[in-house]
C-alpha cells in the first residue's frame, strides 16, 4: 500500500494534500475512509485507488475480503516550498505543455501500512520525498491528463521494508 500511495496515482490528490498541509493522513484501505490529524475528512482520490487496488489484488489471489480484519495506511506528510531543483529529472506537463515554476512544493511522506488477517499481520514502511511545481496539477477535474515523466527511474530516495508475522 505504501508504494501505491507514493506512485503516479497520487497526482490527482496532490492539491487536496496541499490543502490539508503537514500532518498525519490515515486511510482505511477496506472502506476508503480518510482521517487527517484524527478527524474524518472526505475521501481522497488516492484512497479510492488504494481501496480498488486492494480488492483487485485480493480477487486475483482468490482471497475473500472478509478474511481481512484490517488494512490501514498512515502517512506523515511534511510539506515545504523549495527552489526549483535544477537537477530534477522529472518533466511536468499540463494541457500538453511543459510546466516549470521558480519554486517547487516538496513533500516528505513517511508511510506505514498494516494488513491484518486473523493473527497474521503484514507491515510495510516507505519514506519518499517528492517535488513538483507550485500550483501543479492545475486542473484535475477536466481537460487533458496531467502527467509527470521521469528520465531517471531512481529519481526519488526510497526506503522500503516489509515483513510478515
Amino acid at each position: 500500500m505504501c508504494q501505491m500511495f507514493c506512485g503516479w496515482r497520487l497526482i490527482e490528490s496532490k492539491p487536496n494534500l496541499l490543502n490539508l498541509g503537514s500532518g498525519t493522513l490515515e486511510i482505511d484501505a477496506i472502506t476508503g475512509q480518510c482521517r487527517f490529524q484524527g478527524k474524518s475528512i472526505g475521501q481522497l482520490t488516492i484512497a479510492e485507488e488504494i481501496r480498488a487496488w486492494l480488492q483487485q489484488d485480493l480477487a486475483a489471489n482468490k482471497i475473500p475480503i472478509s478474511m481481512l480484519t484490517g488494512a490501514h495506511l498512515a502517512v506523515k506528510l511534511s510539506f515545504s516550498v523549495v527552489p526549483w531543483n535544477e537537477t530534477t529529472k522529472e518533466i511536468f506537463y499540463s494541457g500538453g505543455k511543459t510546466v516549470r515554476t521558480e519554486k517547487m512544493n516538496r513533500c516528505v511522506m513517511e508511510c506505514n501500512s498494516n494488513v491484518t488477517a486473523g493473527d497474521s499481520v503484514s507491515h510495510s514502511k516507505l519514506t519518499e520525498a517528492q517535488e513538483w511545481p507550485l500550483d501543479w496539477p492545475f486542473n484535475t477535474s477536466s481537460g487533458p491528463r496531467l502527467t509527470c515523466r521521469s528520465k531517471n527511474p531512481l529519481a526519488f530516495t526510497v526506503r522500503e521494508v516489509g515483513f510478515a508475522g
